[in-house]
């Protein structure tokens, strides 16, 4: 059998496994070599810093280290602990500024004005991107606001050539004209195209030409919306947000909620 410890042994179960031991670097490992050496100066800047730290960890606030000028404080009301000020309730701070030494080479207050600089770039440019951010929503919002009021003319067109027709009326500048002859020219092979745009091209321009002397295709669609709205309604008693035709004007006033869409909700 082997003098080593069994590793079942009451050893190895109450003992607890030895800590491992920080990892230094190689600097570290060097550092800390030379100051074991008892031969080994230590640079200025490091002297210059363990002074520097004795010293502000030195308070001048106590008894043992009380200095003119605190006495002078105490004359005028300080007490030790507290902050500067007559006001109780408003003191000044109670711990001294700290020191920051400058590595630079750069002036004096130069430090704090690229500071500021940065600052005011950072929030110019959060401000456009949220300008940014704003406008595209605005954007996409009235984008599907249009798709969606064309929607509503397009049927409500329809319902205008319908009910036009049904009346006798022939023609109508709230038609859809310029879309139905479109869709025609999707819907045909390329002969029946040729062939159509022939034959119609001449009495599309004649159309188009009359109807903008009309005035009816220079306008948005919202306002050509407004305009075959007000034509159904005058002239057939007919509701597009209800969508029903009413008897008369007077039954009209009655059942009907009113004119804008938001009445009907």
């Amino acid at each position: 059998m082997s003098d080593s410890d069994d590793y079942m042994s009451s050893k190895f179960l109450t003992e607890p496994p030895p800590e491992p031991s920080p990892s230094l670097t190689y600097s570290e490992r060097r550092r800390q070599k030379k100051l074991s050496n008892k031969g080994y100066n230590k640079p200025r800047f490091e002297l210059e810093k363990e002074h520097r730290d004795q010293a502000l960890a030195k308070r001048i606030d106590t008894e043992e280290n009380e200095s003119p000028g605190l006495k002078i404080l105490k004359k005028m009301g300080y007490e030790q602990g507290k902050g500067l000020g007559k006001d109780p309730s408003n003191i000044g701070r109670t711990e001294p500024l700290n020191i920051e030494l400058k590595q630079d080479k750069l002036g004096l207050g130069m430090a704090t004005e690229i500071k500021h600089k940065a600052q005011a770039e950072l929030a110019k440019v959060a401000k456009r991107t949220r300008v940014e951010e704003d406008s595209f929503r605005e954007r996409v919002r009235q984008e599907k606001l249009d798709k969606r009021v064309k929607g509503q003319l397009r049927k409500l067109q329809t319902i205008c050539e319908t009910l036009d027709t049904k009346h006798g009326i022939e023609d109508n500048i709230y038609w859809r004209h310029e879309e139905t002859i479109d869709d025609e020219l999707e819907n045909n092979n390329d002969e029946d195209k040729i062939l159509f745009e022939e034959q119609v091209v001449e009495d599309k321009e004649d159309q188009i030409e009359e109807r903008k002397a009309k005035g009816f295709e220079g306008l948005e669609p919202r306002e050509q919306l407004d305009c075959v709205l007000r034509y159904l309604r005058e002239k057939y008693q007919y509701c597009f947000w209800c969508g029903c035709e009413y008897g008369s004007a007077e039954e009209m006033d009655q059942e009907c909620p009113g004119y804008e869409e938001e009445d009907h909700d």
